[in-house]
């Protein structure tokens, strides 16, 4: 995983940037995010090739944050959301919405650890 970009968005930032510190050891450009403006811009600037997004608060104001963020149909980020909602519901209307990944906490970081690092070889592969 060494040319992955990676844009993260928690608006605790700790939790970003202790994700940020395990991804970004293994050699990938990470960029931390504590507002959806901030990560839209993040995304528009890196083009990255993944986007954590530790919240579903993004998707739950009526915003189209996934078609901000994806504003370049040339070059698609994968979008994780990781919240501590477990409700069906919840997840079946961010995958309907265009999340590629939906996890909660309590979070197995070397299992986010390990789809990330195979997401970014994917974006590496291409």
């Amino acid at each position: 995983m060494n040319s992955g970009k990676i844009v993260i968005y928690s608006r605790r930032g700790i939790v970003g940037r202790m994700i940020a510190d395990m991804v970004g050891e293994r050699g990938a450009r990470v960029v931390c995010c504590t507002s959806t403006r901030q990560t839209v811009a993040a995304c528009m600037h890196e083009r990255p090739d993944l986007v954590i997004v530790l919240a579903v608060a993004p998707f739950m104001d009526g915003s189209d944050f996934i078609r901000r963020i994806r504003f370049d149909r040339r070059r698609r980020p994968v979008v994780y959301v990781v919240s501590w909602q477990h409700s069906e519901q919840t997840v079946l209307s961010l995958l309907d919405c265009g999340v590629d990944q939906y996890l909660t906490f309590p979070l197995c970081m070397s299992r986010l650890q390990r789809k990330i690092t195979a997401e970014t070889n994917k974006s590496d592969e291409a």
